[in-house]
């Protein structure tokens, strides 16, 4: 099977932070996700706690995120994923996949949902470990052909379904 790095199949995106102190920054309606909204459970993701506005955007030169790119946590901690359901921004603890035709959005998810321990063995740092768009750009992967990849995620999303419903029914008998 083909092995590929991520930086030749998705344009690698890094986010930002408007800063803080600027009013007209934030609580806009614009969503701006952070590392601390995702949750082992979260797959697709739709809408943030924190909104800025388009002053922000505009003023700090952030890139949108369209609708199903895979967006990795890449420090504190690194190895959070989830797909943006909509159009949004992200913080700088994030680095972000838009995925081109040759790979599945959710292929990419279910590959990073797999292997958060390696994820941060390529972490850098003293204070905190992170990983760079450099490093997430040179993983290779085996990249099947796309009919292949979609097979692998349905299979992929009806075991998490599974899991699910079983992590659902066990809170019920423990009421």
């Amino acid at each position: 099977m083909k092995r590929i790095k991520l930086k030749d199949v998705c344009d690698i995106v890094s986010g930002c932070t408007p800063k803080t102190g600027v009013a007209e920054y934030w609580d806009g309606d614009i969503d701006w996700i952070t590392p601390a909204e995702l949750t082992d459970e979260t797959c697709i993701i739709k809408e943030s706690q924190r909104k800025i506005t388009e002053d922000a955007v505009q003023k700090n030169g952030l890139r949108n995120l369209p609708e199903r790119t895979v967006i990795l946590s890449s420090r504190a901690p690194i190895g959070k994923v989830a797909v943006a359901g909509k159009e949004m921004y992200c913080n700088q603890g994030f680095k972000c996949f838009i995925c081109s035709d040759r790979i599945d959005n959710m292929y990419l998810y279910w590959y990073f949902k797999g292997n958060t321990k390696y994820l941060n063995s390529l972490g850098r740092g003293a204070t905190f470990k992170e990983i760079s768009k450099e490093i997430v750009g040179n993983i290779e992967i085996s990249l099947p052909a796309m009919d292949k990849q979609i097979h692998c995620v349905g299979i992929l999303n009806k075991c998490q379904n599974l899991i699910l419903i079983r992590k659902n029914s066990l809170k019920i008998m423990m009421i």
